[in-house]
C-alpha cells in the first residue's frame, strides 16, 4: 500500500512509439495534452508491480486498434506468449505465478547426448528472436539454468537464456566457496554483457548505442523505451551516475549475480540475480506537450534482488548424490581387491594341498621301498646230528 512516485510508462512509451512520425506526434501531443497526461505518476506498489492499473493512454491506444486481442484470462493469454495483457498497465500484471509469458521453450534432455543436457533447443518454436539482428538474435545457452553433469568444472564460463531480455547472460569462473559445507564453483555475471561495442565488439549487434554498461531490450517482447543494468548502474559508464546528484551507490557484491554451482553435478546450489529496470527519458520534437524540452536521462524504475539457496536439510541428500560416484568406485576397488585376494588364498590353498598330497605320496613311496627291500626268502636249515 506504499505510495511510489515513478515513470508514467505508457505516457512515455506512446512517446517513443510515434517517434519519426510527424502526424502521429501531433496526435499524440494533442491526446496528451487532452488528458493532461504527466511524465510521473504516483501509485501503490501492489499497482505498479502485479496488481496493475487502469490508465486513460492504454484504453485511447486499445480502442483505435481494432486488430489486437486484449486477453481478461489467463488461459487466452497463453494461446500467444508474445501478447501482453493491455487492460491495465503493472511491471509483472498477470504473471505472479504464471508461466505464460515466458513462451514456449524447448530444451534437450539429454537421452541422445548427455552433453546438450539443458542446452535450449527453441523459445517459441523458433532459433532466433527478432529482437536483435545476426548472431546477437540466436536463442542460446542453458534453460533455467541446467547443466551437464561435470560441466562446470571443466568450463570457464556458463551462459543462461534470459526470455525477458531476448538474450543469454554470460557468467565467468571466480572463486571456489561452500554451501552448507558442500563445494561449490562461484560463476559471476560477466563485465562483457551489458557493454557496447567499444568495450566489446563482440556485443554490437546488440544496438547498445549509448554509454557502456545497460542492455536496450526495446525491441524485447513488445515496443518499449525500457533498458537492463546492473542496481544503481554497477559496473556501467559513470555517465549514467552523474546525472543524478544523489541516490545511485553502485556496491561490489551488494549489486552483483552469480551463480554457485556443484562441479561435479552441476547443480546449482545458490542463485544471485540482482538487476535492474531503466527507462529512457529523452524529447520528441514533434510532441510539444510535455516532450518539447524533455532532457534525455536514462531513468531507474527499480531493482530486484533475488537470492534462491538450497535448504540445509537437502545438503546432507545432495552431498551424498555427489559422494555417490565415489563411495561406488570404491566399493568397486574393494569388490576387485577382495576378489584377488580371495582368489589368491585358493589357489595358495589348492597349491598347498597338492603339495601335502605330494608329501604323502612320496612318503608312501619311501616306506614300500623300505618294505620292499626288507622282503627276503628265508629257506629251512637243517639240524645236524651232533646238535642233537
Amino acid at each position: 500500500t506504499d505510495m511510489v512516485t515513478t515513470i508514467n510508462v505508457p505516457v512515455v512509451g506512446s512517446a517513443e512509439f510515434v517517434r519519426g512520425d510527424f502526424f502521429m506526434e501531433w496526435g499524440i501531443s494533442d491526446m496528451l495534452s487532452t488528458i493532461e497526461a504527466r511524465i510521473f505518476v504516483k501509485k501503490t506498489i501492489g499497482e505498479l508491480l502485479f496488481d496493475g492499473y487502469e490508465d486513460t493512454v492504454m484504453d485511447i491506444g486499445s480502442s483505435l486498434d481494432s486488430d489486437d486481442d486484449y486477453f481478461e484470462e489467463e488461459d487466452e493469454v497463453e494461446k500467444d506468449p508474445n501478447k501482453v495483457p493491455m487492460d491495465k498497465f503493472g511491471w509483472f500484471y498477470k504473471r505472479n505465478g504464471t508461466s505464460w509469458s515466458d513462451g514456449d521453450l524447448s530444451m534437450h534432455t539429454g537421452v541422445d547426448d548427455m552433453s546438450l543436457l539443458g542446452k535450449i533447443a527453441s523459445w517459441n518454436k523458433r532459433t532466433r528472436t527478432d529482437a536483435f539482428p545476426g548472431d546477437c538474435g540466436l536463442v542460446r545457452g542453458s534453460s533455467d539454468g541446467l547443466f551437464p553433469p561435470g560441466l562446470t568444472s571443466s568450463t570457464d564460463s556458463i551462459s543462461i537464456y534470459s526470455t525477458d531480455l531476448c538474450r543469454p547472460l554470460h557468467f565467468t569462473r571466480s572463486t571456489t566457496q561452500d554451501v552448507h559445507g558442500i563445494p561449490v564453483q562461484k560463476f559471476d555475471l560477466a563485465a562483457s554483457n551489458f557493454a557496447n561495442s567499444s568495450v566489446c565488439a563482440e556485443n554490437a549487434c546488440y544496438n547498445n548505442n549509448i554509454p557502456s554498461g545497460v542492455q536496450n531490450v526495446t525491441q524485447c517482447k513488445m515496443e518499449s523505451p525500457a533498458f537492463v543494468s546492473r542496481p544503481h548502474f554497477h559496473l556501467a559508464d559513470p555517465f549514467y551516475k552523474d546525472q543524478f546528484q544523489y541516490g545511485v551507490h553502485a556496491k561490489e557484491g551488494a549489486h552483483d549475480s552469480s551463480f554457485w554451482v556443484e562441479p561435479k553435478s552441476s547443480i546449482p546450489l545458490k542463485v544471485e540475480m540482482r538487476l535492474q529496470l531503466n527507462v529512457l527519458l529523452r524529447k520528441v520534437e514533434g510532441i510539444e506537450y510535455l516532450f518539447k524540452n524533455l532532457p534525455e536521462v536514462m531513468f531507474p524504475v527499480f531493482w530486484f534482488d533475488s537470492v534462491a539457496t538450497l535448504p540445509e536439510h537437502m545438503a546432507g541428500s545432495l552431498n551424498m548424490l555427489v559422494m555417490l560416484p565415489n563411495i561406488m568406485q570404491a566399493c568397486g576397488i574393494f569388490s576387485v581387491v577382495s576378489s584377488f585376494i580371495i582368489f589368491f588364498l585358493v589357489i595358495l590353498c589348492k597349491y598347498k594341498e597338492s603339495q601335502t598330497k605330494k608329501e604323502k605320496l612320496s612318503q608312501d613311496r619311501y616306506e614300500s621301498s623300505i618294505l620292499k627291500n626288507m622282503d627276503y626268502n628265508y629257506k629251512k636249515v637243517p639240524v645236524s646230528e651232533s646238535v642233537k
